[in-house]
């Protein structure tokens, strides 16, 4: 696959980093084939899933583990048949992270209530929405 990469400006992409939400991500549907990059420079380690399709939809990751959060999460049948998920080794669990700017200020946060479920193996993803009885869904 050959297209300019907004993260990485890179001209093309391996299929290796080509992975696919069947049923996009909530809000953006249409978007089902996303590369993935990643940054690790000793301070920070960050993902960017960039659609294929329209790469200004870019969504920034963190592995929640790197913030001690740890997720033990239910997957129903049709969420493992999306996911091919077979082995749980092969799953990986992300957060989206959200920028938010007032005036000069900028805050990051990361709504741990709707992470991303990856199998890594299979290169298949979706969204999964925890329902909490607090309703805390961000971080």
């Amino acid at each position: 696959m050959s297209m300019q990469s907004r993260v990485t400006q890179q001209p093309s992409i391996q299929s290796d980093k080509i992975f696919t939400f069947p049923k996009g991500i909530p809000g953006f549907e249409e978007y089902t084939t996303f590369k993935i990059f990643h940054k690790d420079d000793g301070k920070v380690f960050a993902y960017w899933l960039e659609s294929c399709k329209s790469p200004v939809v870019t969504f920034t990751l963190v592995d929640p583990t790197a913030y001690d959060l740890n997720y033990d999460i239910f997957l129903d049948d049709s969420e493992q048949q999306i996911i091919k998920a077979n082995n749980p080794l092969d799953i990986g669990v992300f957060l989206i992270l959200k920028k938010e700017e007032e005036g000069n200020s900028v805050q990051l946060g990361a709504n741990i209530g709707g992470s991303l479920v990856i199998n890594v193996q299979e290169q298949l993803g979706f969204q999964k929405v925890l329902k909490r009885k607090d309703k805390v869904t961000e971080h």
